[in-house]
């Protein structure tokens, strides 16, 4: 009996041993299912099927997710042309965009997950990180900093570090600007040109998703306009959105700076308004329905690097470049457009400066080569039959013709030589009033001009006399040319502290205020509607950057009516 029960407690035991081993079994398939599943979740973020990141720490792996709410934000940096990044207090890169990779010259899912601090050069990496903890405490910081690529070269940029709460806790938005263009700021025309092509198809490429990203984001983008702003108001670019009745309905800072506008002027704003005149770059009008922003609206696609010209009340005319995508709604409907610009206002004028030159200086020297080439034909003619006075006329004319290229390519050799920064001073001491009593003999030859020296003539000066020869003679031509009536031209030198200041005055017309600043600018030329002066517009810079070599300053004051007083000062010796 005793067996027997024995026997049955065994046996249940045996059952009770057998069931839960079936019940480990079970959670062990489970566990062993579970695992695999977060392996392919794992690997599913990791291959950005999810909108999260892996980071591998000490604690093992730490799993960041974007939020829906959140991804609008990564969809607009993607498309910003500067670098952009989020970190955590680790300093970890959360998420950056394509263009903060291409800087370093890496895949963008080897850039997430790196420590920021640790792609700097390693002399700043130590400076990286004071900087990263002081953002923490003082955000809004901006520094240069040189970061290091995969091919091991130095790329300089500039770090704008914004802290920001978000639903997921305190994250660092930093802002990367490539300084690598603005450092190269004094090359050659030519080489900002190339420059500048390559700017525009790296924006072009930047941009190439725009129509999509606007189509798939709109929704987001409004919601989340509070967030976005603060990358809007960091942007180099201008950032303007138009509803279909072409009122403007947002105009970050930049783009207020650049139009002229105040945040309180936008909605009353249109962009083709009554009050303002657009422009092709070619001058004519720009019809409401060429303007990139409604060919944006009406096509339906993309527009990239259209330039227009501007003229707003009270302003002068300036120019912009323009990228303009539609922005549609959920159902595909365009319910508006959105535009990033720039002001290449100056790129503009330098382009046309140069065709100007270029024609001008084709003009002044084709009219003294041709006087030549007639004077040299005359003079074959007459070889076997000379003329004494007219051979020395045309000898004479010959020479004036020679003289005056031989000014002109003088001039084009200087600018060329000041460009680069080879301008050679050879300084010594000397007089001020036998430096004016030699120079200008050919004015005083003429017997039309007096020229006189007023003020101290023991002045000595310590400077390259050619040069300051050089100086006083453009001066004095500026005077008979742009005063041709006033016969007298007087050099005026007085003492100013350490320096001399020499005055070149004449009595003409005067020159009018608003031209004034403009004197010393390369090839610059004070030409009226009624009278056209001859040369490439070079004498008064050249003058001007002889003078800055030698520490001196330069300037000009007239009246109209009254004449003009050109200026420039030399250090005493």
């Amino acid at each position: 009996m005793e067996q027997a029960s024995s026997n049955h407690t065994l046996q249940a035991e045996i059952d009770a041993l057998k069931a839960s081993l079936q019940q480990t079994n079970s959670q062990l398939e489970e566990a062993q299912y579970r695992l695999e599943e977060a392996n392919d979740m794992i690997e599913a973020i990791r291959s950005g099927e999810v909108d999260a990141l892996v980071v591998k720490g000490e604690d093992g792996h730490q799993l960041y997710t974007l939020k829906s709410s959140n991804l609008a934000y990564r969809i607009f940096v993607e498309q910003m042309t500067t670098g952009a990044a989020t970190l955590n207090r680790q300093g970890t890169i959360l998420y950056c965009n394509s263009r903060f990779a291409s800087i370093l010259e890496l895949p963008l899912e080897k850039v997430a997950g790196s420590v920021f601090c640790d792609l700097a050069v390693a002399s700043e990496i130590s400076n990286c990180n004071e900087l990263m903890n002081a953002a923490w405490v003082h955000s809004g910081l901006k520094r240069e900093l040189n970061l290091i690529t995969s091919s091991g070269k130095e790329v300089p940029v500039l770090l704008s570090l914004q802290a920001m709460q978000l639903e997921e806790g305190l994250f660092m938005s930093v802002i990367v600007t490539d300084l690598t263009d603005q450092k190269k700021q004094q090359q050659l025309l030519k080489e900002k040109n190339i420059a500048l092509q390559e700017a525009q198809e790296t924006a072009r490429e930047l941009n190439a998703n725009l129509e999509q990203t606007v189509r798939e984001r709109t929704k987001e983008l409004y919601s989340n306009q509070e967030r976005l702003s603060r990358i809007l108001e960091t942007m180099a670019e201008g950032v303007e959105i138009i509803d279909t009745n072409g009122h403007l309905t947002y105009a970050n800072l930049m783009a207020q700076k650049i139009l002229g506008i105040t945040q309180s002027e936008t909605d009353d704003h249109v962009y083709i308004d009554p009050k303002w005149q657009a422009f092709h770059v070619n001058g004519s009008p720009l019809p409401e329905n060429e303007h990139p922003m409604a060919i944006a609206m009406t096509s339906g696609k993309s527009v990239y690097d259209f330039e227009i010209g501007m003229q707003a009340p009270d302003r002068e005319r300036f120019y912009i470049s323009i990228n303009a995508a539609p922005i549609r709604d959920e159902q595909g409907t365009i319910i508006g457009s959105i535009g990033t610009f720039t002001d290449v206002t100056h790129r503009r004028k330098s382009i046309q400066q140069k065709d100007d030159f270029i024609s001008v200086a084709s003009h002044e020297l084709r009219t003294p080569i041709a006087t030549l080439k007639a004077s040299l034909q005359l003079l074959g003619r007459m070889k076997e039959n000379p003329d004494p006075v007219m051979l020395h006329r045309l000898i004479d004319q010959s020479n004036k013709s020679l003289n005056k290229v031989s000014v002109l390519v003088n001039d084009l050799l200087d600018t060329k030589k000041m460009s680069e920064g080879q301008l050679q001073l050879n300084k010594t001491c000397f007089s001020v009033a036998v430096l004016v009593n030699d120079c200008c003999q050919h004015i005083r030859a003429t017997g039309n001009y007096e020229i006189t020296y007023e003020g101290d003539k023991d002045i000595m000066v310590e400077a390259d006399m050619d040069k300051i020869d050089q100086v006083l003679v453009n001066l004095v031509n500026n005077a008979v040319k742009y005063a041709a009536a006033s016969k007298q031209i007087k050099v005026r030198v007085v003492r100013e502290g350490k320096f001399a200041k020499i005055n070149v005055v004449d009595g003409g017309p005067g020159i009018p205020q608003d031209r004034l600043s403009n004197l010393f600018e390369r090839y610059y030329r004070v030409d009226t509607k009624d009278n056209h002066y001859s040369g490439l517009g070079l004498g008064l810079y050249i003058s001007a950057e002889i003078i800055q070599k030698h520490g001196g300053k330069i300037g000009v004051e007239s009246k109209l009516g009254e004449g003009s007083t050109f200026w420039f000062t030399i250090p005493l010796a």
